[in-house]
Order: C-alpha cells, then structure tokens, then sequence
C-alpha cells in the first residue's frame, strides 16, 4: 500500500505509520476539565441560539422557549424522569449515528459501550482514514441539529421542550468530537485513526 494512497478503512497499520497523537481524556485530567467548560458554554450559546431560532419560527411562541410551570412535586419528578428520557434517547441517536457510519464505512457491526457520564461507539481492529472519520465524528452534531431545527416549527408544543433540549444538549455535548475534528483538520498529509471507544489514535507515515 502506498503511504499517499489510502483506503477509506484497513485492519492492519500500513509500514512506517507511527503515532502522531493520542486522544484519550481518561488519562488527561487536563483536557477533561477544558472540554467541560468549554462544552458548558458551548451549551449556553446553542441554547441562547435555538431559543432566538424558535421565537422566529413558531408564530405562537412568546417568550422563553426552556420554561415551564411546575404546580407540586409530582410535576417535578415526572419533569426530571422526562429529562432523563430526552438523555436516553439523545444518547442513542447520537451514539447510532457514530455507529451507523462506522458500520457504512468498515462493513462490520460496530461496537459500542456505556461508562460513568459517558457513551462511545467504535469500529474494533480498524484503521479509518482521515475524511470518513471526520464525517463519523461531526455526523451526529450535523445531522442531529439539522434535524431538530427542521423539527422546531412543526412539532406540537408538548413535544417542543423535548425537541430542543435534546438539540441543545447534542451541540454542548458534541465538544469531544469537535476536539478530535479540529485534531484531524490539524494534521497534513495521510492519516489513520483507530477508535478504541475512550480512546482516539492518530497514525501518519514517519520520516
């Protein structure tokens, strides 16, 4: 295989490919506490933003679109136990749309894992090249708010919470894939990635 020619996906490191980065925040105090706080504000401003959006798009819509009325403590359990549910669903489609195009690209099932306070889908044994993982890694924030916002004008008021946090809380929590994509768009010439789930490798011809 020539180093300046590589296929969408392999199994096994072309010769004279060595690691050139290692995104790995398990081992990275640091960078986990960037990406928190950047994602924190990066989730103020998609929300500030999709609210901007929904009031100029649903003529009946005044006000603050994220509020709501709570009148007893029921409420409040049945408001959080919906939370959790626009959680789990955005975490399936987020984590599906990684895995969808991990499957497209390899021709092999994904594999996919939950931990403490994250979720990661991956293609086990494969070395991907550059341009299909930066689509693997921004699909779900571009597909994702694309969707929602297609969505934001049409769904019914009781379904339009539900819609926008789960676009708001996918753009916030899309910051370690776009920290993984500007990696990508960083580096020149070939390059491999090898998703290990919590766990991203770049690989690039040596010297």
């Amino acid at each position: 295989m020539e180093k300046n020619k590589l296929p969408a996906h392999c199994t096994e490191l072309p010769e004279g490919y060595r690691q050139t980065a290692d995104f790995n925040l398990k081992h990275n105090t640091r960078a986990m506490i960037i990406l928190n706080i950047v994602g924190f504000f990066l989730f103020l401003l998609a929300a500030a933003l999709v609210q901007w959006y929904t009031l100029r798009v649903r003529e009946a819509s005044s006000g603050a679109v994220f509020s709501f009325e709570v009148d007893s403590l029921a409420q409040v359990g049945v408001f959080l136990v919906l939370l959790l549910l626009d959680i789990a669903i955005l975490v399936v489609l987020h984590e599906g749309l990684h895995g969808l195009c991990f499957w497209v690209i390899t021709g092999k099932k994904p594999m996919f894992m939950i931990g403490p306070g994250y979720a990661a889908a991956s293609a086990p044994g494969e070395y991907i090249a550059k341009y299909p993982y930066l689509v693997t890694a921004l699909s779900p924030l571009v597909v994702m708010t694309i969707a929602g916002l297609i969505a934001i004008p049409f769904v019914s008021p009781e379904l339009l919470l539900h819609v926008t946090a789960i676009t708001v809380f996918n753009i916030g929590g899309a910051v370690g894939d776009l920290w993984v994509a500007a990696g990508l768009l960083s580096k020149r010439g070939p390059l491999l990635v090898k998703d290990e789930l919590d766990r991203v490798i770049f690989y690039q011809p040596g010297e």
